[in-house]
């Protein structure tokens, strides 16, 4: 049902500009629809946009090696880095990029929450607190089971702490 429900809400806002499944509003993440519905206001045949917004899907699902590649880097050398980012999309998940499915995109926006989290915890500024939670709100806008997620989001910072014993000055900052 996600692919019927995720084209037309893609459809609908390419069309009219709001997010709708056969003519009523959706209840569902923006993020994803909103990502296809340019492929949906270019394209004209239905089968022609189905294989664009499988091109769109894996080229989304392939940027993940950016993220993963930023998040290796902080603990190992380029070439393993490289090697871990080349992994992250050699996962089997990613034969779903062939399938209208949030996972596609919200397999990167959570290496990115996770890029985002740990720069928070190296560094708790403003600025990078601030992204974190936009970073979070798009992921929950992307699918709302990043709900869960939340948990681990203002948790890492007593986890942190209790790591660093005797440096409990840091969570303040937070």
């Amino acid at each position: 049902v996600d692919e019927l429900v995720y084209s037309d809400m893609a459809r609908s806002f390419a069309a009219t500009g709001h997010f709708l499944v056969r003519g009523v509003h959706a209840n569902y993440g923006f993020v994803y629809p909103l990502l296809l519905s340019p492929v949906y206001a270019a394209i004209g045949p239905m089968s022609d946009v189905y294989r664009w917004s499988q091109v769109v899907d894996a080229l989304v699902i392939c940027s993940a090696v950016l993220p993963a590649y930023l998040l290796a880097r902080r603990v190992v050398r380029p070439p393993a880095a490289l090697a871990a980012a080349a992994l992250a999309v050699a996962v089997p998940s990613t034969v779903y990029a062939g399938t209208i499915m949030t996972g596609n995109v919200f397999y990167p926006v959570f290496l990115w929450l996770a890029f985002v989290l740990v720069a928070a915890l190296e560094r708790p500024t403003r600025r990078n607190q601030v992204l974190l939670l936009v970073v979070c709100a798009v992921a929950f806008e992307t699918r709302a089971q990043t709900v869960a997620l939340v948990a681990a989001v203002l948790t890492a910072p007593l986890a942190l702490a209790w790591i660093e014993r005797g440096r409990q000055r840091r969570l303040s900052v937070f």
